[in-house]
């Protein structure tokens, strides 16, 4: 028994010593950046931006590749099952990795176990916007305006599942409240009706809704993150009117499971120095975003965090998948 152990225990050292060697060889060629959306978003914008600039600092190229679609599964399945050498990364979120699992089905990856976290990318908050010919100025005016209508006011989202329409359901769930729900597929379209005035409110980046506020197309209510957006600095949170609401979405950088600690620790160290540039911040700053670095210990708290959050509201909604 004794000489079984002594032989285990060579072996394990002996993996260690072979992936350790891999990754200091590492990258040895170019690199994959998985993108669960279509071409042209936020998330390809700040992908392309992360990836440009750990292009350079690992010396090789680092190509990103657009796998839209099924709300974000497809993608997401395609680097979960990709081999986990170090050679294929990507973009996970609030939607992937702790909506859509609570709502589909069947979801062919599971985001807790097939994924090892490298960092944060980002965080971003969604603006309350109102069509200016409500009679509200605040957001306590709307909570006020909204339980005196009988039929509900109505919001619009860029879908069922979306991170818009989730906050929206836990807004009317803490301040007590029934709204209509009218889903789109995207944003475009319900604030083009919010415009109008077909759709009372909904929730949306402040990247999308600055130019409507500023004409005083829409008024922005509040924001729900904790902190004023930059875009926005005259808005709210909404916490300081309802206490205890925050909605902050977040991008990470993920890798297959499996993939060796030392690459995962070395692109972390890349991934952190790279949102420490001005520059990109100034880049997600248009975006609507905040760079956050993290631990990979830290995403991976993140997922499970927020994975339990949106269960619950998703559950307590009844909300099912269409």
């Amino acid at each position: 028994m004794e000489t079984i152990m002594k032989r285990l225990f060579a072996a394990m050292a002996a993996c260690a010593v072979m992936a350790g060697a891999y990754a200091q060889g590492w990258p040895e060629h170019s690199i994959k950046y998985i993108v669960p959306y279509d071409v042209g978003g936020s998330t390809d914008t700040l992908s392309r931006i992360v990836a440009g600039q750990l292009q350079a600092r690992l010396g090789q190229p680092v190509v990103v590749e657009n796998f839209g679609g099924a709300g974000a599964m497809i993608g997401t399945e395609r680097l979960a099952k990709s081999p986990a050498d170090g050679y294929t990364i990507g973009l996970g979120n609030t939607a992937s990795h702790t909506v859509t699992p609570n709502i589909q089905l069947k979801v062919p990856y599971d985001p807790k176990k097939d994924f090892a976290p490298i960092s944060l990318l980002a965080e971003y908050a969604n603006i309350l916007v109102v069509n200016p010919r409500l009679p509200v100025k605040t957001l306590k005016d709307f909570i006020e305006f909204a339980r005196k209508q009988p039929g509900g006011l109505s919001y619009a989202s860029s879908g069922v599942g979306s991170s818009n329409h989730l906050g929206s359901e836990l807004l009317a769930r803490m301040a007590g409240l029934h709204f209509t729900h009218v889903p789109y597929k995207g944003n475009s379209r319900g604030i083009s009706d919010v415009v109008a005035g077909h759709v009372d409110w909904m929730f949306a980046t402040p990247s999308e809704v600055i130019s409507f506020v500023r004409s005083g197309q829409l008024r922005a209510l509040g924001t729900s993150g904790l902190r004023p957006e930059e875009l926005l600095p005259d808005v709210p949170p909404i916490f300081k009117t309802l206490p205890g609401y925050e909605v902050i979405g977040f991008m990470g950088l993920f890798a297959p499971a499996g993939t060796p600690a030392a690459i995962v620790d070395r692109l972390n160290r890349e991934i952190n120095a790279i949102l420490a540039e001005p520059e990109v911040a100034e880049k997600y700053a248009m975006l609507g975003m905040k760079a956050v670095p993290s631990t990979p210990q830290a995403l991976g708290q993140r997922v499970e965090h927020d994975y339990q959050l949106w269960r619950r509201v998703i559950a307590e909604a009844g909300i099912k998948a269409q």
